[in-house]
């Protein structure tokens, strides 16, 4: 993925200050996280000055028809939860874990008991995706892992991508995997 967007870039250049002066966890909220370019919309945050769990529920709860994702490591409780409540509801869930995240901590085994359909990856290299696609139509990716960690702990980023052609190229990345695995 290649975002053009000297807003964007400000964003990321503005955290890394943070990172560099040793701010992390007292650094400031990302001054522009909603960007526009061309028909693409774009919310971009920063854990855990942003709260990147809270805005990636927020997302989630909008689905109306499907979530589709593939995850590193997913320990989060309440992303749980909604992919639970979203599977109850009727709309198709779907996932990827990398196999060797998908441990006791994990929410693999809570997720996959619920009769969602996840699957753990099989290459034989790490599966470092971290991406939940939203209606065919929403993108949640960065670097982001759905962890209290990821949210809490460690200094990650999350981007929501709004356009139908990306979230089809994602789409397209998770169907490939599932086949492979």
């Amino acid at each position: 993925l290649i975002i053009k967007s000297k807003t964007l870039a400000t964003n990321f250049a503005d955290e890394f200050e943070e990172m560099w002066n040793d701010t992390f966890k007292k650094g400031t909220n990302t001054l522009n996280p909603e960007i526009k370019i061309g028909d693409v919309r774009i919310q971009n945050y920063f854990c855990p000055d942003d709260h990147c769990a809270e805005h990636a529920k927020e997302e989630l709860m909008k689905a109306k028809e499907s979530i589709y994702f593939m995850v590193f490591s997913f320990t989060h409780q309440g992303i749980s939860n909604i992919l639970l409540m979203k599977h109850l509801d009727g709309l198709t869930v779907e996932g990827l874990q990398e196999a060797r995240q998908a441990s006791v901590i994990s929410q693999y085994k809570r997720i996959d008991f619920s009769g969602i359909d996840i699957m753990k990856d099989t290459n034989p290299n790490n599966m470092h995706h971290k991406v939940f696609i939203i209606d065919n139509k929403t993108v949640i990716t960065g670097s982001f892992n759905p962890s209290e960690g990821g949210d809490s702990k460690n200094d990650e980023n999350i981007l929501i991508i709004r356009n139908e052609e990306i979230a089809r190229r994602y789409l397209e990345e998770y169907e490939r995997l599932r086949g492979e695995s």
